[in-house]
């Protein structure tokens, strides 16, 4: 009888042996035992999703796909074998890695798992380790009314709602874990996913089909190509830095526009298919040159510093002129094609469009193709022997290099001496920079020049050596040269419109060219009388009937300013460019248009006094103590001191004795001249002058004046003059009304 009891408490002991050594193996006994819920505010996973290697799918509508991670590239296997769109991908991994609990549903409460999107509308998702290890297995259910809202996402605009999704009904798969149902937060990066979860998996999968037409960016490229029937241009850089400059380097060697190449790059990423079909879709001819329309060739900087295989993109021409898209293939390699057929948009306003190819559109639109920042110094000159050189020097009291200017003319009258050598006015340096660096040239007149006397360039109107950092020189030349412009308008006050050559000769043999179809537009003509017409040669013009239309024709002979780059040889090249006429303004040679922008140096220490009379008032009289912070006034011999705001004075007095000058307008400005005899404003300064050894000397007076340039309306610059310096200059008018401002409470 004692043998069922032994037995009995055997069991007991092998029993709880078994289970304390399945304990210590998985740390738990929810295998056995059912696992327990998970709580609010957990996620349901904990993985690193850069440990992420292979994706397995199981949609609603049947379609199963597997995606696989392959040197360092995501693949899809099925549906198709294609490349995966990494986007797609990586929104899915994040959704899953984060999957926050909101609420917990047991599933024995649950009469209906189709009440939760969980039978035929589920969405089953499983995702692998490198190795092949299941790091998570879920069912995706429908949309709840909560919404999730990102707790660590922080926003540009704090004034702007953060974004949110839908929680969604989320029910783990792996062995185990389906006794409950998790409301989960879709957490999503707006750079990579702006929609909600269960819409990626929309349309038989085909988000997870990449729709890029360069599936791995170009801003890591190191040589890009477009070829077309008749041409074919290359851009080239040696790096990724920001010091490796792209340049063309087919059909010629030149300087390419940094904002372009930016278009370019952005515009290659961002181009891709509204649709990818299968290569057996759509029945395309042989990428031979006859049968498509051009090439887009990519090849990227590898981590050993070369260039891979190229990329190329193959655009065939549309079906017909009615469709919307454009077909384009992929190589990879000459053996080697992406098997799908990308349907591209095209036309006005899209990616495509947008993106530059030709040499023109790629090209340095500036007319020296520099940087400010590889300047070091600067030297311009003419014929007649004037010289300006800036050079960058460090000054001691700003602490700071700034640009100083020396100017001189080496004329058989001059003195020798440089007419003006100090700091250079920065307003002037900016307008320079602008014309040699920033802004665009007229247009680009030739790239194969062999007579450089054809734009004048044999007797240069400037050269210009520019110093670079790299210790190289980059030297230009500035020629002139008359040529003809041709003009044409409706004989009864039709508004002048320049046309080409071809069009004037065209019109004159009774022939009807384009151009003169648009001039012969009723709409073109004038609301007022026309002026300037002897400017267009139109004051004296040819008269052409042209459709019943009467037109007047002109030719007038104008000055054309062109720049050409000099070789390390200082011989010419074969690149001329055109420059406007205001850009030789932008170049001056004159020592007072480089002086300093400070109008005089005066220190507040030295003023013992100030006048200020404006016009229709009587003058007021300071005097100041500098030592003793004092100040008193005086206003038709009344004494008006009380009156006073010293807080005002000591404003006026700092802004006085730190004036800036906009720009020097020269020593012969008759407008100026001519308001300046009655000023609006006039400041006399009372400065005591000091010798080398410190000791006053004496008081002098400096005097300043100020007049509008239109009298009777506003005016943003306004004419000036010291008595200390022949050139008269311009002066901003927020500096005027400082100067200007009333002292006296009233």
């Amino acid at each position: 009888m004692r043998v069922l009891p032994t037995l009995f408490i055997s069991l007991i002991t092998a029993s709880l042996g078994f289970l304390a050594v399945m304990h210590q193996r998985h740390g738990n006994l929810d295998f056995i035992m059912g696992a327990p819920p998970l709580k609010s505010g957990e996620n349901v996973y904990q993985f690193d999703p850069a440990n992420v290697g292979g994706i397995h799918i199981l949609n609603s509508d049947g379609t199963r796909a597997e995606i696989i991670k392959a040197g360092g590239v995501w693949r899809i296997k099925e549906p198709w074998d294609d490349y995966a769109d990494a986007r797609t991908v990586r929104s899915l991994i994040d959704f899953a890695a984060r999957l926050q609990i909101e609420d917990v549903i047991e599933r024995d409460d649950v009469e209906d798992l189709a009440e939760f999107g969980l039978r035929k509308d589920k969405i089953e998702v499983e995702l692998f380790d490198k190795k092949g290890g299941t790091l998570c297995h879920f069912k995706m259910g429908r949309y709840t009314s909560w919404r999730g809202f990102d707790p660590n996402f922080k926003s540009e605009d704090p004034t702007k709602a953060p974004p949110s999704f839908p929680t969604l009904i989320i029910q783990p798969a792996e062995g185990g874990e389906e006794s409950y149902l998790y409301v989960c937060s879709d957490f999503a990066d707006p750079k990579l996913r702006t929609v909600k979860m269960r819409d990626l998996f929309s349309g038989g999968l085909r988000l997870f089909r990449d729709h890029r037409v360069f599936y791995n960016s170009p801003a890591f490229a190191g040589e890009i190509t477009f070829i077309e029937k008749n041409s074919e241009i290359t851009i080239k850089r040696e790096g990724l830095s920001k010091n490796d400059e792209w340049k063309i380097t087919k059909p010629y060697e030149l300087a390419s526009s940094p904002a372009t190449i930016a278009k370019i790059l952005g515009g290659l990423a961002a181009l891709q298919a509204n649709a990818v079909l299968d290569e057996s879709a759509l029945a395309l001819p042989d990428p031979l040159p006859e049968n498509i329309d051009y090439t887009i060739s990519v090849r990227y900087i590898l981590p050993d510093g070369s260039l891979s295989n190229p990329v190329r993109a193959i655009f065939y021409p549309p079906e017909n002129d009615q469709v919307s898209t454009i077909p384009v293939v992929v190589s990879e390699a000459p053996d080697k094609k992406r098997s799908a057929v990308l349907l591209v948009p095209k036309g006005p306003g899209t990616i495509l469009d947008n993106i530059p190819r030709s040499v023109n559109s790629i090209r340095s639109r500036t007319m020296t193709s520099l940087q400010v920042r590889q300047v070091e110094s600067i030297k311009i000159s003419d014929f007649t022997g004037r010289k300006v050189g800036l050079d960058l020097e460090m000054n001691p009291h700003e602490r700071a290099r700034r640009w100083y200017a020396m100017v001189s003319h080496e004329d058989l009258g001059s003195s020798g001496g440089p007419k003006y050598d100090g700091p250079a006015n920065i307003f002037q340096i900016n307008e320079l920079f602008q014309a040699l660096f920033k802004n665009e040239v007229k247009g680009f007149t030739n790239d194969a020049s062999t007579d450089p006397s054809e734009y004048g360039l044999d007797r240069p109107i400037r050269k210009i050596s520019i110093n670079l950092k790299d210790s190289k020189t980059a030297n230009f030349v500035v020629g002139e040269k008359l040529r003809p412009q041709y003009f044409a308008r409706r004989a009864n006050n039709g508004r002048p419109l320049e046309i080409s050559e071809e069009a004037y000769e065209a019109g004159l043999q009774g022939q009807k060219p384009p151009e003169l179809q648009i001039v012969a537009r009723p709409g073109n003509n004038l609301n007022s009388r026309a002026t300037g017409l002897e400017l267009l040669g139109l004051d004296k013009p040819k008269v052409i009937n042209f459709n019943d239309v009467s037109l007047h024709l002109g030719k007038v002979n104008a000055r054309h300013f062109f720049v050409n780059r000099l070789d390390e040889q200082g011989d010419y090249t074969p690149h001329v460019i055109e420059i406007g006429a205001e850009v030789i303004g932008q170049m001056p040679l004159e020592a007072y248009q480089w002086r300093g922008e400070r109008l005089w140096n005066i220190n507040r220490f030295e003023v013992n006094g100030l006048s200020i009379k404006k016009k229709g008032e009587p003058p007021l009289n300071l005097s100041y103590n500098f030592y003793a912070s004092e100040w008193s006034a005086t206003r038709s011999n009344k004494n008006v001191t009380a009156l006073l705001n010293i807080n005002k004075a000591e404003k006026l007095l700092k802004k006085l004795t730190d004036i800036e000058v906009k720009k020097w307008i020269g020593p012969v400005v008759e407008d100026a001249a001519s308001r300046l005899i009655e000023p609006d404003l006039v400041i006399a300064v009372l400065v005591e002058e000091i010798d080398d050894n410190g000791k006053p000397i004496g008081t002098v007076q400096r005097e300043l004046k100020i007049s509008k340039i239109i009298e009777g309306q506003s005016n943003k610059l306004l004419f000036g003059k010291t008595d200390t310096n022949p050139s008269y200059f311009l002066i901003d008018s927020q500096t005027v009304q400082r100067l200007s401002a009333g002292l006296l409470e009233k």
